[in-house]
């Protein structure tokens, strides 16, 4: 990268740094819009998720309301796009956060919500062979997530049976990264509108996910979720795919709230095999999922 780009070389010292390769990259190829959520104003869903770090990763953690003694709690991994990527772990609440942030919510579904934060220079999962990338400094920050949810599992009594992963856009690619990662340590999965690689279905024919996807999307295009839903059915995957018609790329508002298809919209779920479970509702269907 330093010989493309010696501009990136900050200092001038003929080496290129972690953070300087970051940095650039962020500064000139996405125009410099850091935490660009950070102008989040609600304090509940603020104050639901308490501010943490490990080493340079911004996080946030939400738990239960009340932590029962002798009892375990389900973990979720929410995974955001690049709209939160940043230092402020602010900008990593998006949408679905503040669902999961609503009491009548929390009373429902007790459980640990993980929030990491993307920093400049890393994705959710290692570089992607695609056009464009051979010579961008990218750092996998899957990895320090990972090393977030260990130590989370000897602090807290998480129930080790029931991880899930979570996420939209580069997030919801990010799921797909994450439980191909480690498909051993989770009980199901929901991409919304990320992009899937083929390559994966025989390592996760095993994990019951829930795929969402607007056909309407200018960004990340339905077909990748098509595409999943078609490799993993074809592998006796346990996958359901609800597919939403003529929404765009806010397909997460639909998929974090989805309590039943509606025809008349175009809001339809496909089942891949009788193992699909049918429950309607996402909330529901996710913390009925245990590993096997």
């Amino acid at each position: 990268m330093l010989v493309r780009h010696p501009d990136a070389d900050a200092n001038a010292d003929g080496a290129l740094t972690e953070e300087e390769a970051a940095s650039y990259i962020f500064h000139t190829r996405q125009g410099g819009r850091m935490n660009r959520g950070s102008g989040i104003r609600n304090r509940a869903l603020i104050d639901a998720y308490e501010a943490r770090s490990h080493e340079s990763m911004p996080y946030r953690l939400m738990k239960p309301i009340r932590i029962e003694a002798r009892k375990r709690y389900p973990l979720i991994v929410s995974l955001h796009g690049s709209g939160g990527v940043g230092d402020d772990n602010l900008s990593n609440l998006r949408f679905w956060n503040g669902v999961m942030a609503r009491q009548e919510w929390r009373q429902q579904y007790p459980c640990f919500v993980l929030v990491p934060q993307r920093r400049p220079g890393g994705i959710w999962g290692p570089k992607p062979d695609v056009p464009g990338t051979e010579d961008l400094f990218v750092r996998d920050d899957l990895t320090p997530t990972f090393e977030i949810i260990e130590s989370l599992r000897q602090e807290f009594p998480i129930d080790s049976d029931r991880i899930y992963a979570l996420g939209s856009s580069g997030g919801g690619a990010g799921t797909w990264n994450i439980v191909h990662a480690r498909p051993d340590m989770f009980a199901a999965a929901i991409p919304v509108c990320g992009r899937f690689n083929p390559a994966y279905a025989s390592r996760l024919a095993h994990l019951p996910i829930w795929v969402f996807h607007g056909d309407a999307d200018p960004l990340i295009s339905v077909e990748y979720s098509r595409s999943a839903f078609a490799v993993l059915r074809e592998a006796g995957g346990n996958i359901k795919y609800t597919e939403l018609r003529g929404i765009k790329h806010s397909s997460w508002i639909q998929a974090f709230t989805y309590v039943g298809d509606d025809e008349s919209k175009g809001y339809l779920t496909h089942l891949g095999n009788e193992n699909s479970d049918p429950t309607a509702d996402v909330w529901e269907w996710l913390f009925a999922r245990r590993k096997q």
